[in-house]
């Protein structure tokens, strides 16, 4: 949690108005009682007279003399009397202060609600920059659905207790050492009680703690599978629906939600058992207070108002002392969730980027032309033993189209991953224009690619929105290029809003082969020096994909293209192409050459077309 806290250091100010106008709400409440207690002891008063029998009349006993009704019953005369002018100017006091409380309550207010939603922004906001630069690696090791759960949930308690413990934090010392010494002050013999009331709720306190702090800890560990359940299960409906496992579907998010219900369950019953406890033991503490107060009375200790204003004033500021120890009952239970959600969040926040950009600005205006060179690299991940990648060197010059194919595992995409930096090569280098990718910043060496993943990404816009994405300040003539060379403009023209048509969350609302086209015009409309398909045409026709590839042929004369394919009628004409193999290239040349002389390359081209076809 401390290391939260540092995103609380540019509102101080708001902070310290929080603390300062607590201080005053809290004086305050201390305050009322006393004079309460006033307006009792000095506006009320008792006048005694006794019967003189020699003259028959009453007179008024001065200096403190009383008589007493039950041994003179005749004789003796009490009158009761109040002086307004004390009791209004006590009241008047009274009203100050709470006007003056409820004031600072108005700006506890305002402060706190400020400073909370900055302060959870704020660490919203570099989670999400934090997360912006993980690698494929450090992305993969926390997974989607957490890094939802701790962005939203698990900073919502944060700040919910953050706040909380700062209208706390003086509260509870201002009120329980200020409320101890003046009940003190008013009556020593009533405030013992709370000798036993203190050890007994502090005691309760911590067993509630030990209990609840396993339980929210797995709480939050089961939002995020929560979490995690609901998310695959909307992202996969459409399989869902087609292998016909809605219910198992259903099924799985039910043992998750019933998982999650039982353990909020099991900490909302210790919160109730709470409750009802702290209540009897706050009302045993009052009840023993009236209770001594009764046999003061009857011992004849108590025999004024001045003594019965002392009981309430007592009364009062026990309530206040026990009610300070509630609010801390309250933080201590809350503190447990708080903490848990804090830790996770850090997790993110601390969390080494493996990826660091390089601090050299050398090649910052360097006009680079797109040749790329890799040698001798290895890749491994950091968990892992073997290396997914060995020994691989090739050249891909400008103008040229280089295309890597192999079987599923072989390493294809971490290739093309290890060029924009997505993931860093274990051992060897890759160059662009012979410098080392490690030496160009990232903004510009991504600014050199023109990017296509294996999946379609379309964000929620309009299609002109998302062609756009691939270039800033892309006029309409630009994304209805590189929608004509992406083969898109047919399908987009027969929507009715043609390149204005809504694209729903994921692009759910249209093809694959539609939204492969977007995403390459996507990168077309960049006009980058590298352009890198992965698998990126899988989802088009045998005649979408040879007028696609024609058309960019046209397009790319002065930059890089290196293409991941499955399908060898989409890397045919290749100038180059890279055979790999469990991680190593068994194979390089051209169509014709790796037929005759890669026994791999072969094996796959023939699973494909005839030997006919081929040729």
């Amino acid at each position: 949690m401390k290391k939260i806290y540092k995103f609380l250091k540019p509102y101080w100010f708001g902070v310290v108005m929080m603390v300062v106008l607590v201080g005053f709400t809290s004086i305050g409440q201390l305050l009322l009682p006393n004079y309460m207690s006033k307006i009792i002891g000095e506006g009320l008063y008792a006048e005694y007279r006794v019967l003189d029998p020699d003259t028959n009349t009453w007179e008024l006993l001065t200096d403190g003399e009383t008589c007493d009704l039950d041994s003179m019953p005749d004789t003796c005369q009490i009158t009761q009397k109040s002086d307004i002018g004390i009791i209004i100017y006590y009241g008047l006091i009274m009203l100050g202060i709470t006007l003056i409380s409820s004031i600072a309550t108005v700006g506890i207010a305002y402060y706190s609600s400020k400073v909370s939603v900055s302060f959870s922004r704020d660490i919203r906001k570099a989670i999400y920059q934090k997360v912006s630069n993980f690698s494929l690696a450090e992305a993969e090791k926390f997974g989607t659905s957490t890094l939802i759960t701790r962005s939203t949930n698990d900073v919502r308690q944060v700040q919910m207790y953050t706040i909380m413990s700062f209208r706390m934090v003086l509260t509870i010392p201002i009120i329980f050492v200020g409320g101890l010494i003046m009940s003190l002050m008013k009556n020593a013999e009533l405030t013992a009680v709370l000798l036993v009331g203190i050890p007994a709720l502090a005691i309760l306190i911590v067993g509630v703690f030990l209990l609840v702090f396993p339980l929210f800890k797995s709480l939050q560990k089961k939002i995020d599978k929560l979490t995690l359940v609901g998310r695959e299960a909307l992202n996969g409906v459409r399989v869902i629906r087609a292998f016909g496992q809605g219910e198992k579907e259903v099924n799985r998010y039910r043992v998750a939600n019933d998982d999650l219900t039982k353990t909020s369950i099991k900490a909302g019953n210790i919160m109730s058992f709470l409750n009802p406890v702290v209540n009897l033991l706050f009302n045993t503490v009052v009840i023993s207070i009236v209770y001594i107060a009764y046999l003061a009375v009857a011992k004849g200790t108590i025999t004024d108002y001045v003594g019965l204003a002392s009981v309430t004033a007592v009364i009062e500021y026990v309530t206040q002392i026990m009610f300070s120890l509630i609010m801390l009952t309250i933080a201590f239970i809350n503190f447990p969730r708080a903490e848990v959600a804090g830790k996770r969040i850090s997790e993110i926040l601390d969390t080494e980027i493996t990826i660091h950009d390089t601090e050299k600005t050398e090649y910052d205006d360097t006009d680079f032309q797109g040749n790329i060179r890799f040698d001798a690299v290895d890749f491994k991940y950091a968990d892992a033993e073997k290396n997914v990648l060995d020994n691989i060197s090739f050249e891909a010059k400008v103008g040229e189209t280089v295309a890597i194919i192999g079987s599923t595992g072989s390493g294809k995409s971490t290739i093309i991953n290890l060029l924009p930096r997505l993931f860093d090569v274990t051992s060897g280098s890759i160059t662009i224009d012979n410098v080392d990718v490690r030496d160009i910043k990232l903004k510009k060496l991504r600014e050199l690619m023109g990017f296509v993943p294996q999946t379609a990404s379309l964000f929620t816009g309009t299609i002109a929105e998302n062609i756009a994405y691939g270039k800033e300040g892309a006029t309409e003539e630009d994304v209805k290029y590189a929608a004509e060379v992406a083969q898109a403009t047919e399908f987009i023209m027969e929507k009715d809003a043609d390149f204005a048509s809504v694209v729903d969350q994921g692009g759910v609302n249209y093809s694959g082969g539609q939204k492969q086209r977007i995403s390459i015009a996507r990168a077309i409309v960049r006009k980058p020096k590298i352009y890198i398909f992965d698998d990126s045409f899988s989802a088009l026709d045998f005649k979408t994909d040879a007028k696609l590839r024609k058309a960019l042929k046209k397009e790319t004369t002065k930059s890089t293209v290196i293409i991941v394919a499955q399908r060898i009628g989409t890397i045919i004409d290749a100038d180059q192409i890279i055979v790999l193999q469990e991680g190593q290239i068994v194979g390089k040349g051209k169509h014709r050459d790796l037929m005759d002389n890669c026994q791999v390359y072969r094996e796959i081209a023939l699973s494909q077309l005839s030997l006919e076809e081929l040729a």
